[in-house]
């Protein structure tokens, strides 16, 4: 469920987690002050179950995800021990486990686990003449859940689809970049303004056999980013294009103003620190539009810049 870091920070399932231990401990207390001892077991159980789910979830573990699975057998185990005695009316509990899976797992997981726990949950829970009825309903709230999961995951795409920004630092994505140029490129013609592209290549980021691990490279770009939009005006642009690669927007900007905004970052980038102590490097080649050229061909002569940057050995 690594996707899932996305939409709801660590800290907030954490909260869930621990307010769930504080309920079971509640539970289990509750038990030993109405005097049923030998009901106290499972609870306390859970509690410190729940409690390791919570910690496991505030770690930087990569399989920290699989605290969600210990939730939900925390949860499943207490209803079917406990719901399984009451003696009527507990098919109205039938509903709790195909919602709670679906609250925390993904979709695909929650309506697998659902379908292979439907039977014994039916057997547990409802009396052989509510058993169809019942069947029904179980399968009406699974096919609901799915429904619901599939939307959430369309819109995620959709969000993930047309969010501007870039995953590994504050400079807009290839897409969102490309259509700024375009916008401001017609902007120009139409105002009859400079327009200037400074075509920004880092070297040591170039390509995926470079030094540095994904979390240092991550790293590296945020700084990058950091310094360059710090001695940026409000109508520039930056964007990623590559790995390596990046678009400085800066409209209303001729050949003088450009020159001294790559000085500018130049000494910028030469003084910035990075983990490790190494230094990180970049190349900057200016780029304005032609009188008379078209937008495709200024790509082009844009495209043609980081090729020869990345050919560079300067």
């Amino acid at each position: 469920m690594p996707s899932e870091e996305k939409l709801w920070p660590s800290r907030l399932f954490a909260l869930v987690y621990a307010a769930g231990a504080v309920l079971m401990g509640g539970y289990a207390l509750w038990h030993y002050l109405m005097g049923d001892y030998g009901q106290i077991t499972l609870p306390a159980l859970l509690t410190l179950l729940l409690a390791g789910a919570t910690l496991l979830r505030l770690s930087h573990h990569p399989q920290r995800y699989l605290s969600a699975y210990l939730v939900l057998i925390s949860a499943y185990l207490l209803i079917a021990v406990e719901v399984a005695q009451l003696e009527g009316g507990a098919g109205l509990w039938l509903g709790l486990p195909p919602v709670l899976a679906f609250l925390v797992l993904p979709p695909g997981s929650a309506i697998l686990l659902n379908v292979l726990l439907g039977g014994l949950w039916l057997v547990l829970l409802v009396s052989p003449e509510q058993a169809g009825e019942l069947a029904m309903a179980y399968l009406v709230l699974t096919l609901l859940g799915a429904l619901a999961g599939g939307e959430q995951a369309r819109q995620r795409d959709l969000l993930e689809a047309t969010r501007p920004h870039d995953d590994d630092c504050d400079a807009l994505r290839a897409s969102a970049i490309r259509e700024r140029l375009a916008q401001e490129f017609i902007r120009a013609r139409r105002l009859d303004q400079r327009l200037s592209v400074l075509v920004i290549q880092l070297p040591q980021l170039d390509g995926p056999g470079d030094a540095y691990d994904r979390l240092t490279r991550r790293q590296c770009l945020r700084r990058f980013a950091e310094v360059t939009q710090h001695g940026c005006r409000a109508p520039d642009q930056l964007g990623r294009l590559d790995d390596d690669l990046f678009w400085l927007l800066l409209p209303d900007t001729g050949e003088n103003g450009a020159l001294m905004v790559r000085q500018r970052l130049l000494d910028a980038v030469e003084r910035l620190a990075l983990p490790g102590g190494d230094g990180l490097s970049c190349r900057v080649a200016l780029c304005a539009p032609h009188d008379q050229e078209s937008l495709s061909t200024f790509e082009e002569r844009l495209g043609l810049k980081a090729r020869l940057l990345r050919e560079s050995t300067t």
